[in-house]
């Protein structure tokens, strides 16, 4: 895609006559945070990995890391794929991505979203977040990776997560510590939450939307009930686990999906 290259793989053959399900991962992970999920030949699952992350673009200009550009780089590659009836799936960063290219592209027919938000409403708390992000991304780029991941994964929001499998741990951990240190830095500084546009009036009102979240995710939970208010159509699902819901609670995560697939493809 001109510059730059996004990395996907089909976690099944495509049919292309059936719905596409494109699914973005969050901050340090790849689109194999998916890989065990939906074992459905109804559907046709495409996991991308986002610019900066994985084995996608990572030493680019910084300007291929705005928002704008990568909703652009997404649009880009359904062309590319000549494919045409998509709904998005999108965790945590990939939820934001997911928000802001339903926003500007009428041919996605659907939001799945996890543990996400349309940006922050408040002007002088975005300004505070963004600071928040720069200096982090400063701290990624100053300091080993190993150094980061260890202090990413004892953040309140993943303390759930101490819970789960130590294989399903470990492979999260290897996936954050195979990432560049540079990709990382670029995301927080150019579409982190801080940077995003607020999306909160903007919230798409004629598609349906599904929005999960963890029962134990408390700051998510909150910003799910005022997301509810802004789109009325939204069927909010409160599953079990934390922040990452999909690994937290992979069965019952597919199965809301997979559910609400099947209502919600058959309208359309």
């Amino acid at each position: 895609m001109n510059e730059i290259n996004y990395y996907y793989r089909w976690l099944n053959v495509p049919d292309y006559k059936q719905p596409t399900i494109v699914c973005l991962h969050g901050f340090t992970g790849t689109g194999q945070t998916f890989a065990g999920l939906f074992n459905d030949n109804k559907y046709n699952f495409l996991l991308v990995d986002l610019i900066g992350h994985g084995k996608s673009s990572v030493y680019v200009n910084p300007s291929y890391y705005q928002m704008d550009n990568v909703i652009d780089a997404l649009k880009e590659l359904m062309v590319k794929l000549k494919i045409k009836n998509y709904y998005v799936l999108g965790y945590s960063m990939g939820g934001r991505v997911a928000i802001a290219w339903t926003i500007n592209d009428i041919d996605v027919k659907g939001l799945i979203l996890e543990s996400t938000r349309p940006g922050i409403a408040d002007e002088d708390a975005r300004k505070e977040r963004r600071l928040k992000d720069n200096r982090l991304a400063a701290r990624i780029l100053t300091h080993p990776l190993a150094n980061f991941v260890d202090y990413w994964e004892k953040i309140p929001l993943f303390t759930s997560q101490q819970g789960l499998p130590q294989e399903v741990r470990k492979s999260v951990r290897e996936q954050r510590l195979n990432q560049k240190a540079y990709g990382l830095a670029m995301s927080l500084m150019m579409m982190g939450t801080g940077q995003q546009e607020n999306y909160w009036d903007q919230l798409p009102q004629q598609i349906p939307i599904l929005l999960i979240v963890g029962e134990l995710d408390e700051k998510f939970k909150k910003i799910a009930y005022k997301m509810c208010q802004k789109a009325r159509q939204i069927d909010l699902r409160i599953l079990p686990g934390g922040h990452c819901v999909h690994l937290e609670s992979p069965e019952l995560f597919e199965k809301t999906v997979l559910g609400w697939l099947k209502r919600n493809c058959a309208k359309r």
